[in-house]
């Protein structure tokens, strides 16, 4: 015996229903975990420059492009040269930040060097958004060269 055409029908409504209700909750949590995964590797990149500086004794410097919604990872020896560029993920974009030109620089002590801000004790932050307007923001520290995120604004 098989079934019948009524049946196929309703069983085929009832799946596109119940999927058509999962797409939506999934795709926020795939946004998400791309807005995370870009303040992570962000994150580890700033420590990366941090460790450079200190190992090399050079001076580095993270570049952030708003319009390319990337960042350019600088070693300055002689001349600045670019290292590696990272780009954020799908649907991620920068939204602000408040270090001076759009540059994190690590002197080779390995701390942020914040001379343009004008506040050498005052710490930075950059906001990364998602397409739903969710926000993560990634804070340095200057003094002490500590990097972390946070889902709150400082």
């Amino acid at each position: 015996m098989g079934f019948t055409l009524i049946e196929l029908l309703v069983t085929l409504a009832i799946l596109s229903l119940v999927s058509l209700l999962s797409v939506n909750p999934f795709s926020r949590v795939l946004e998400y975990n791309n807005l995370n995964t870009s303040a992570i590797l962000l994150a580890k990149s700033i420590r990366m420059c941090q460790n450079i500086s200190m190992e090399e004794g050079v001076r580095t410097r993270i570049l952030l492009d708003f319009v390319d919604n990337s960042y350019h990872l600088i070693k300055v020896e002689k001349l600045p040269r670019v290292f590696s560029t990272y780009y954020l993920g799908n649907d991620i974009v920068f939204s602000w930040t408040n270090f001076s030109k759009n540059i994190i620089e690590f002197d080779p002590v390995g701390c942020p060097d914040m001379r343009d801000v004008g506040t050498p004790d005052k710490g930075g932050t950059i906001a990364i958004k998602s397409k739903s307007n969710r926000y993560l923001y990634i804070i340095v520290t200057p003094v002490t060269g500590n990097v972390r995120i946070s889902e709150r604004p400082p």
